[in-house]
């Protein structure tokens, strides 16, 4: 590690130091308040009760100075880790492969080429609005509730932390798209024509098409930000932001991409609801009921696409993990344990995801599945503040739209357990 990075690693230490000493600090003053309340409780003269409230008085104040070192030191901290992932992040690399293996959710965010001066005013606009508001002022006229448009840096970053918390979204096929029009796509995947070097492709009847209309739909959280936030680093506040946002559409989009109730209410249209009749089956928690089930999968004359199985996440321990288990007449394992680290169902792909039915599990491509992205991601002032939590609230809204544009190419199966013999 560099001099200078060294350098700064040891200021964070002392100062980390300094901030465990004023937690203990803020823990005498809590037993010192305590302490204050029985005495106002049993305070009976007019002097015992002058004595009580001097003493409360002199514990504000030290609590209030408290806080002020408190909030300082944290910035100051915040900072200095911000200055030190930096040029962290300058240093040449060992070891790129596993860079590239680790999770989403673990890889840092290069700072230096992320704040640009374009983010940097777009949070410094929105902090500016929110100590407005905090503060209980009027924002000036057409700035009252207006939007403020994420830059582009945000919006991917945001979409980059939705594929942290979502199991489905990375595996649907995505589009991203402009403007607040209706789309119209063609999602045939039919295979081309073949013809003569010299000739002209057939003019196909436009009916033929597999045309599906989208519109955007809107998704949006209020999110609630101390206002002591307000004061901290704009790192700070970006990766909060960010991360409640992001985590919020993440949950609206994997519970609609397999429940969503379409258009009438403004919602993307589920796997679940639209599966024809013949791809819902009930079968015994089996290797051979379920198997032949995978056959009822139609993709129709694209034989690409990954199989996977989504089920919830007690449904697979409770019943399908098992089903690996076999043990011969000398007690010794005769097949592969499960690989519960990595779950998987006879090497298809088990996906995690608690808006599943309990006992069922969904076989399919998800890739058949569209969803329309629109670019518009944005921030507003919400009207929700939380006086007495001493909050101030945002709102993020995006919007999109999504189909399985294919069905067939989906089986919802429903685990039922046999009944004894006899009953």
């Amino acid at each position: 590690m560099a001099l200078k990075q060294l350098m700064i690693a040891k200021k964070i230490e002392q100062r980390k130091a300094l901030l465990n000493e004023l937690l203990e600090k803020e823990n005498e003053l809590k037993t010192r308040s305590e302490e204050l309340e029985k005495a106002i409780e049993e305070a009976q003269t007019e002097e015992e009760v002058a004595t009580v409230e001097e003493e409360v008085e002199k514990l504000e104040e030290e609590q209030k100075e408290l806080n002020e070192k408190k909030s300082k030191l944290e910035g100051e901290i915040a900072e200095l880790e911000g200055e030190l992932e930096q040029l962290n992040s300058k240093e040449p690399k060992n070891n790129e492969r596993g860079k590239e293996a680790m999770p989403k959710h673990q890889k840092r965010v290069n700072q230096q080429e992320y704040f640009t001066r374009e983010v940097e005013e777009f949070y410094s606009e929105l902090r500016s609005r929110l100590k407005m508001r905090a503060n209980g002022q009027v924002l000036p006229p057409g700035e009252a509730g207006a939007e403020l448009v994420i830059p582009d840096k945000v919006v991917n970053r945001i979409r980059d932390r939705i594929g942290d918390y979502t199991t489905l979204y990375p595996l649907v096929d995505k589009i991203t798209a402009g403007g607040r029009v209706k789309l119209i796509l063609d999602v045939d995947t039919g295979e081309a024509t073949w013809l003569d070097q010299r000739g002209a492709l057939p003019e196909s009847d436009d009916s033929a098409l597999t045309a599906v209309e989208f519109d955007g739909f809107k998704v949006g959280r209020v999110v609630y930000i101390d206002n002591s936030l307000l004061e901290d680093s704009i790192i700070n506040l970006d990766d909060y932001l960010t991360k409640r946002i992001a985590r919020s559409i993440a949950k609206a989009l994997d519970k609609a991409i397999l429940k969503g109730e379409g258009a009438a209410q403004k919602q993307p249209e589920g796997i679940i609801p639209k599966l024809p009749q013949e791809n819902l089956v009930t079968a015994a928690p089996k290797y051979e009921e379920l198997i032949p089930l995978l056959g009822l999968i139609d993709t129709g004359e694209d034989a690409s696409g990954e199989i996977v199985a989504i089920v919830h996440r007690q449904t697979y321990y409770a019943k399908l993990a098992t089903l690996s288990l076999h043990v011969n007449a000398e007690g010794k394992d005769v097949v592969m344990l499960p690989n519960l680290a990595q779950p998987n169902f006879l090497g298809l792909r088990v996906v995690f995801n608690n808006y599943m039915p309990k006992d069922a599990i969904l076989f399919g491509v998800l890739d058949k599945y569209t969803l329309v992205e629109r670019e518009n991601t944005r921030i507003d002032m919400s009207g929700h503040y939380k006086f007495r939590e001493d909050q101030t609230a945002v709102r993020g809204v995006g919007r999109y739209d999504g189909k399985p544009v294919m069905p067939q190419a989906f089986v919802l199966v429903t685990l039922q357990d046999e009944a004894p013999a006899g009953a």
